[in-house]
């Protein structure tokens, strides 16, 4: 049936390749209208909202609705006070096996998920990171007012190519430049460090501002035992050993020490044609979507920075249906597997085909 239907939508012109995403966010409530809601992370259901009018808000339960059927990104936001390090100690709704099991096999069916705050600890239960490098710099206390800018450091290894602080010719291919990543899209720039970085918690004008500083990120150099991988550095190390890369540490951070912002990349399902997603996951605490006092100066730079990281996720699932020719050329589709061999459109099996009609190409993905 999918394949009749994806043919007739073809002839109709009615899929594109610029199909508008499909992304939800995942809560651990019965509803985004419960009383009981943490105040952060309903903060992250108005944004999800605002930014994706058309998203979805999946309550806590409702486990059939995670599918890449339905689905290419799915956000999931925990913040909460006292909840203790440790997979173990999510929320049941995050962590009990239904749910879980869902989402691994949305991630392996090509659906991509962004884990932001204490979420950052489901790696480690979705099976994608080893628990011997889960985050373990963590902080879930009552915080409290300050007011210096809190910031994301987008260029790891600052020092590297910092001639002020460090003239002594250090090794500048050490240096990795992310902020060109599509994450970090139009943020405003903040100057208050050595390098340039984004801002993203702080009043900006010097006056209070509450901050819960909840962090659950990675210290790269506690796993100095631990590594197998090559590498120049903890950076290199971790993201070879992890098929990862480091997009994000702490503002004032110019060494290798820390990993706020990780992209965990695909990783290859034995047996499996289609590509597994790709996970996001955001741990700073600069990332801090409702301060209890005072006015963030940033609030646009966290909200571009929500979007920013659901759009390229989405963009990048392999979920379904992917550059597919939209006119009504009648020519007969031929169908190739990725090895090149020749395949018969009657006798398609799950997974990612190149399709040539006439003298253009495309991919598609039969479930």
């Amino acid at each position: 049936m999918k394949k009749f239907l994806l043919t007739v939508l073809c002839a109709a012109g009615i899929i594109s390749a610029s199909a508008n995403p499909r992304t939800a966010i995942l809560i651990g409530y019965d509803s985004e209208n419960n009383s009981d809601m943490n105040f952060q992370e309903a903060a992250a259901c108005e944004i999800f909202r605002s930014l994706n009018p058309d998203g979805a808000v999946i309550a806590s339960g409702d486990n059939d609705r995670i599918s890449t059927d339905n689905f290419d990104c799915i956000w999931i936001h925990i913040d909460r006070l006292g909840i203790g390090l440790g997979a173990q100690n999510l929320p049941e709704a995050f962590r009990n096996e239904t749910t879980v099991n869902a989402l691994r096999r949305f991630v392996e069916d090509g659906g991509c998920l962004f884990l932001s705050k204490q979420a950052t600890q489901m790696l480690t239960l979705l099976g994608r990171l080893d628990a011997r490098f889960a985050p373990a710099i963590y902080g879930d206390g009552d915080g409290g007012p300050g007011t210096d800018n809190w910031t994301v450091q987008a260029q790891i290894g600052y020092w590297f190519v910092n001639e002020k602080d460090n003239p002594n010719g250090l090794d500048p291919t050490q240096y990795y430049d992310r902020r060109g990543h599509e994450i970090y899209k139009e943020l405003e720039v903040n100057n208050d460090f050595a390098s340039e970085t984004f801002g993203m918690l702080g009043s900006g004008n010097g006056s209070e501002l509450w901050r819960e500083d909840h962090n659950c990120m990675w210290d790269l150099n506690a796993y100095g035992n631990i590594y197998t991988a090559e590498g120049k550095n903890v950076v290199e190390k971790f993201e070879a050993e992890n098929n990862a890369v480091v997009l994000g540490q702490w503002g004032h951070v110019q060494d290798h020490a820390v990993a706020g912002i990780i992209e965990f990349l695909p990783a290859a399902v034995p047996g499996e044609t289609v590509q597994p997603g790709r996970i996001i996951a955001n741990g700073l605490a600069a990332y801090e979507l409702a301060p209890r006092s005072g006015i963030n100066a940033y609030a646009e730079n966290i909200r571009k920075l929500t979007g920013n990281t659901i759009s390229y996720l989405a963009a990048k699932a392999t979920t379904g249906i992917d550059d597919i020719v939209t006119d009504t050329d009648s020519t007969t589709a031929e169908y190739y597997n990725l090895q090149g061999t020749s395949v018969s459109a009657d006798n398609l099996t799950p997974g990612l085909y190149i399709v040539r009609r006439g003298n253009k190409t495309s991919k598609v993905i039969v479930k």
